[in-house]
């Protein structure tokens, strides 16, 4: 009983900082040009998540920033295969970040359960193929 109430409250605040800690971390070092291939790949992760959020009502006006950010995040990764660097345009920075803040406000809408299904959804599309050229993509990559 304790277990599906607490799917039905919303996401605690120190999980939602944990979680948007690690998009940050990621985007900071995008921004310095340290970014490495798990960097990119926590960003590609977040915005995943963020898309998947919105197939299940939460910031569903928010997907067109979010597909922004992930068509910014899949340039970025096919220049980081040929140049071995993850420097990127002043604009594709702004699209990712606005992407993440979509990613901040739906997690402070949503519950816990609504994280875990939006969570496992990603793993299913993962697992199934559905998000092949972003696997590639990572799999690619240099360390």
């Amino acid at each position: 009983m304790n277990w599906a109430l607490s799917g039905a409250h919303t996401l605690p605040m120190h999980k939602q900082v944990e979680l948007i800690g690690y998009v940050d971390v990621a985007l900071d070092r995008l921004r310095q040009g340290r970014a490495a291939r798990d960097d990119w790949n926590t960003l590609a992760n977040g915005m995943n998540i963020a898309e998947a959020l919105v197939h299940f009502q939460i910031g569903t006006n928010l997907i067109d920033q979010i597909n922004d950010a992930q068509d910014k995040l899949h340039g970025i990764g096919i220049r980081m295969l040929s140049t071995g660097k993850s420097t990127c345009y002043a604009h594709e920075l702004a699209a990712i970040a606005e992407g993440r803040d979509m990613y901040k406000i739906q997690l402070g809408l949503c519950s816990q359960a609504e994280v875990m299904r939006a969570v496992q959804r990603v793993n299913d599309f993962h697992r199934s193929g559905a998000k092949k050229d972003v696997a590639r993509l990572y799999q690619a990559m240099n360390a």
